[in-house]
């Protein structure tokens, strides 16, 4: 199972691994502090910057530089065919244990870890995916 969740979510015993795709999770260096106190555990397992948009496009979206319809093939194109390999690994091990994608949005409609969760769909086609 691959499900997505925003970064600083309470942790759910299904999630398995948890994998931050955010290209700089300083941003919560005090909240993994937090976290881990609060949780018993670190706020990720491991983090895959590969799967993370650049600070351009990052900063072009959320500075309203760029529309979400614009982000989605750059995204592609930056981050989605570069990085074909390690999604369809990722989409492979998620066909038996479970991965959770984190990053900083509080909402998968527009974001990118939801990108990537659907990409991984394509290459596991009966990989159920949860998008939180």
């Amino acid at each position: 199972m691959l499900i997505t969740r925003p970064m600083s979510s309470a942790p759910l015993e299904i999630e398995g691994i948890r994998i931050c795709i955010m290209r700089d999770p300083r941003i919560y260096n005090r909240r993994l502090r937090e976290f881990e106190r609060e949780y018993g555990r670190p706020m990720y397992d491991l983090s895959l910057k590969a799967l993370a948009p650049s600070t351009d496009l990052k900063n072009g979206f959320k500075r309203k530089v760029i529309s979400w319809e614009e982000y989605v093939p750059k995204f592609g194109r930056e981050v989605l065919r570069k990085q074909k390999e390690l999604i369809a690994f990722l989409a492979q091990v998620a066909m038996s244990q479970n991965i959770t994608l984190l990053c900083g949005e509080k909402t998968p409609d527009r974001c990118h870890r939801r990108l990537v969760a659907e990409e991984c769909k394509k290459y596991q086609p009966r990989l159920e995916v949860i998008i939180q």
